[in-house]
């Protein structure tokens, strides 16, 4: 056999093969040899010493003509727009994975205390309410009749003088806690079911205290005005936690069935026929609806508010001198008697509902301050039915308790107040000096205690002396409001136990609590401690509604 010869092979494919392979052939040669080579420099080179090699990004893609569209958003329905406010801090369990959730001891405080105070306004949140070191003073829905001016407290460090403290706000958030837990199921609250909603560790009230229904009307408006006070309304998205029994409750939908209860027995005149608690019932709740529509503007409230309105005014009584309106009574219509003290509830609900856009009779006003007027006597002091008795003790149940001679002269101011909005008015001076004689105390029989003057004679003198007040003195305001806290701050129920009811009610009564028990002097207490922040000042709202007018007359005289 003849022996291979590689080289006569390639001598034979070249004489033989196209020119094509022939150069593909060489080439392939070529590059075999270079590799061989190649490779042995380099591993020589690695085993000599090591080599960075840099290696080069490439460019950033040219900018496209349209930019590609944003990301879907989720919208979370319990969490507010917030477009305004730097930092938000939101309820943690919004965005708790469920497959993440676990128990909850809803026996501990939970939530960010600030959660409330910074958002804007018209934000309703979805937070938790809580205290902390601005408090939660509400929140922050603004509206012509509630200011919402946090940060007042001289106890915080920062704020207005004279104004909330930490102790007050934790005060208001557990009376908020203990209304809650003992509203009805329908959305009412009623002594007669007071102790249905207590726990089997203890009661708020003896069993033997036999309360009727009649004021159920005015307890459960009064027991809503504690929420909208702070600007809570059946659209609010807060919930508050019950640490004593631990429950978490959703104010906006406790809120919606307490007002749906007073609309279902609402009559067709605007009156609580099923009622007999007499003009408080009507007063209170037209008060309370109408800050509900004030605050929302919710049409399906207006009407239902209006016709309450319509009727306020249809039970006024006729001046007697047989021209003009006059106050109010127990009663509606009939003779020209009336009392000051229904008169007063009666312009806070009338005047409400005029910053709310409702229609209110300016001779209805007028006649509240005519009747305000007659009852005035001297030095400051105003009469329960007219003026020769200005000053007297007010008789009637629990007589035994002390009788405030400035009770009188508080409602006084307040129709004076947002009636007439002239803080020149003499009376107002005479008035808060006789109130200042007589601060708040707690007296070791507990006698002294009157949750309803202490609660006008507040109101009266925030407006007249307070931090808002363009004629600020401190002289009434600052010693009023110190005395104030201090007693009602001691009166309200501190019980740490878990799973008793007791915890935050102001259960020790009063003179004047023998038909509405502990959730009227609950409700009272709240909405005094609520002073700093529920009512703008009506002298300085007068002001500027002149400045405001004075412009325009001005603007529409040079046209």
């Amino acid at each position: 056999m003849a022996s291979f010869d590689p080289i006569e092979k390639i001598r034979t494919a070249a004489r033989n093969s196209p020119w094509l392979v022939i150069a593909v052939m060489i080439h392939a040669i070529l590059f075999a040899g270079l590799s061989v080579v190649y490779v042995a420099r380099a591993m020589k080179a690695k085993e000599e010493k090591p080599v960075a090699v840099e290696i080069k990004q490439p460019p950033p893609p040219a900018a496209l003509d349209e930019a590609p569209p944003p990301p879907e958003i989720i919208d979370r329905k319990s969490v507010p727009k917030n477009s305004d406010a730097e930092i938000v801090t939101y309820d943690e369990d919004v965005f708790i994975p469920l497959s993440e959730v676990v128990e909850e001891d809803l026996h501990l405080n939970r939530g960010d205390p600030n959660s409330v105070s910074n958002l804007p306004p018209g934000a309703s949140g979805g937070t938790s309410i809580g205290t902390g070191g601005v408090g939660h003073f509400g929140t922050g829905v603004p509206s012509s009749f509630v200011s919402r001016r946090a940060g007042s407290g001289t106890g915080l460090g920062k704020g207005r003088a004279g104004g909330s403290t930490e102790g007050t706000e934790q005060a208001v958030l557990e009376g908020w806690r203990w209304l809650l837990r003992h509203q009805n199921e329908d959305g009412s609250w009623g002594a007669d079911t007071l102790l249905d909603h207590c726990s089997v560790k203890a009661q708020c009230v003896a069993s033997n205290l036999d309360f009727t229904p009649s004021y159920n009307a005015g307890l459960t408006g009064i027991a809503l005005l504690t929420f909208l006070g702070a600007g809570y309304t059946h659209e609010s998205k807060q919930n508050i936690v019950d640490t004593a029994m631990g429950k978490r409750y959703f104010v906006g939908e406790c809120m919606g069935r307490g007002i749906k209860w007073i609309t279902n027995e609402l009559g067709p005149n605007g009156s609580f026929d099923n009622f007999a608690g007499s003009m408080y019932n009507e007063a209170i709740c037209t008060l309370a609806m109408a800050e509900a529509y004030g605050l929302t503007q919710n049409r399906a409230l207006r009407e239902p508010a209006q016709r309450m309105v319509n009727y306020l005014v249809s039970a006024q009584k006729s001046n007697p001198t047989g021209s003009g309106r006059w106050g109010w009574r127990y009663t509606p219509g009939g003779d020209s008697i009336a009392d000051m003290s229904v008169t007063g509830w009666v312009v806070m609900a009338l005047k409400s509902a005029q910053m709310a856009g409702l229609k209110v009779p300016q001779d209805a006003m007028d006649g509240a301050m005519e009747f305000t007027s007659w009852v005035t006597g001297e030095n400051g002091l105003v009469g329960y039915l007219d003026p020769a008795a200005a000053g007297d003790k007010v008789t009637g149940h629990n007589d035994y308790f002390n009788y405030h001679v400035g009770t009188m002269s508080a409602l006084g101011m307040i129709t004076r107040t947002f009636v007439r909005h002239d803080i020149e008015d003499p009376f107002l001076q005479l008035a808060a000096d006789q109130i200042v004689k007589d601060l708040p105390e707690v007296s070791e029989d507990k006698l002294s205690i009157d949750y309803y003057y202490w609660y006008y004679a507040t109101l009266a003198l925030n407006q007249f002396d307070g931090p808002d007040s363009p004629h600020r003195t401190g002289r009434y305001w600052d010693p009023w409001n110190q005395s104030m806290q201090d007693a009602v701050l001691l009166l309200q129920d501190k019980n740490k136990e878990d799973d008793v009811c007791t915890r935050g009610g102001w259960l020790v009564l009063d003179r004047w609590s023998y038909a509405g028990g502990p959730i009227y002097t609950t409700s009272i207490n709240v909405l005094t401690l609520e002073v700093y922040y529920r009512y703008a000042n009506a002298f300085g709202s007068a002001k500027k509604a002149n400045q405001a007018e004075a412009k325009k007359a001005a603007e529409d005289g040079g046209k």
